[in-house]
């Protein structure tokens, strides 16, 4: 029993402990999967885009998540080398305890067998003077026989303990070399994804001028394309509002009642809004499985820091071919459209707030549907990669609508 006590008093902190390897390897085989993803997103894209600035944002977040497997690997090999002392000085307690005790029992052994002789105990207890001296004299007896038992049970079990220890000592020292292992290699294609980037900067290195032209007229195309989003956004969110309005005025006329029309949301409205507010930071991302390669505002090139590039409303998200558009949220759709550069889009709305859904080869639904999050709304379109192109709008209280950070919506991976 006492042997077990030591056992689970050892094992519990290492349980402990076992449970935050087991959320980091967790994070780890999560990362190793999502840049196994950007590299099948990579071999997808064709050959003239292979120096392109997506191209260059993908291997880049890739390296962003090897930098995430280092660094979970680095808190293992931490909490496995604190693991390693303490257990060294573990057994470096108990051998201590072992040698304590075995030196008791030395010289118990050693008063024992220089008292051996029966007849000598028993003339000491007879030459006592009284009866109840000669009781603790032979109780004394009685019981340093059993202190001598139990000192050698005592070094039986603490032997037992440390050879437990020095097994799961030599267990943990497997695995910290295993995970230092890990390190070097991760390390090794680290510097390999560093050199493909360093690579890709030198094949742009004389193009840059080239390339700025080419990002001015990209800009100019951009900026078009998002003031035509924009004006229809807005025209859309006036055009609810307006609806609201005579929704109200309908609503408080058949109510005789004198208040004046309210230009704010209906209860329903008010209640989704809220409700979609309340998921900020936790809403589905738009598709199954993606990485975001174009993030929202205005961003200067991967390589050449003095090249703007063009303005972004929203998000950009590399798929794979063929990816499902998913609604984020339960909402109404207020409009199918098409833009030039954005192919189909898809406006949906949730209370006080549109999300927008452009890029799309197909479209599954239609003005008036009821959507749910999780729900198909269309397909990525396909050309030289797969991209969905991802905004969040706010209608505001004067009927405009503003643009937010669609990343911040979006639950972190």
């Amino acid at each position: 029993m006492r042997l077990l006590f030591i056992i689970l008093f050892v094992a519990l902190p290492s349980l402990a402990a076992a449970q935050t390897m087991a959320d980091l390897d967790r994070r780890r085989k999560k990362a190793e999967e999502e840049i196994a993803y950007i590299d099948r997103l990579l071999q997808q894209n064709s050959t003239d885009r292979k120096n392109s600035a997506q191209q260059l944002n993908l291997v880049r977040e890739k390296i962003k998540t090897r930098k995430q497997i280092v660094a979970s690997i680095d808190a293992q090999i931490q909490m496995m080398e604190n693991d390693v002392s303490k257990k060294q000085d573990e057994i470096a307690r108990l051998q201590s305890n072992f040698d304590t005790l075995k030196q008791s029992y030395e010289q118990l052994l050693y008063q024992a067998y220089k008292n051996r002789n029966k007849n000598h105990w028993m003339m000491y207890i007879m030459a006592s003077d009284n009866v109840g001296l000669a009781y603790r004299r032979w109780n004394y007896f009685k019981h340093y026989a059993s202190y001598i038992n139990d000192q050698a049970a005592q070094i039986k079990q603490t032997a037992e303990a440390m050879n437990i220890e020095v097994e799961s000592l030599n267990t943990k020292k497997t695995a910290l070399a295993k995970r230092m292992a890990d390190r070097q290699r991760e390390m090794r294609t680290l510097e390999s994804e560093e050199a493909e980037v360093r690579k890709i900067g030198q094949n742009l290195s004389g193009q840059e001028q080239e390339l700025a032209r080419k990002m001015a007229t990209q800009r100019k195309t951009v900026e078009r394309i998002n003031r035509q989003i924009e004006q229809i956004v807005s025209e859309q969110a006036k055009r609810d509002r307006q609806q609201r309005q005579k929704a109200a005025a309908a609503a408080a006329a058949a109510a005789a009642a004198a208040t004046a029309t309210s230009t704010t949301l209906p209860v329903a409205d008010k209640a989704l809004s809220a409700k979609f507010e309340s998921n900020r930071g936790q809403l589905p991302w738009p598709v199954q499985k993606g990485v975001i390669t174009e993030r929202f505002g205005v961003h200067y090139h991967p390589v050449f820091k003095n090249i703007k590039m063009q303005p972004n409303n929203g998000i950009d998200i590399s798929t794979e071919a063929n990816s499902r558009v998913l609604a984020v949220f339960d909402g109404e759709v207020r409009r199918v459209f098409t833009v030039p550069g954005m192919n189909n889009c898809v406006m949906v709305l949730h209370g006080g707030y549109y999300t927008l859904y452009c890029k799309l080869s197909t479209v599954a639904v239609k003005t008036g549907d009821k959507v749910t999050a999780g729900q198909a709304i269309g397909t990525v379109f396909t050309a030289d990669n797969t991209v969905l192109h991802f905004e969040i709008w706010k209608a505001k209280t004067n009927g405009e609508a503003e643009k937010t950070d669609p990343e911040l919506w979006l639950k972190k991976k």
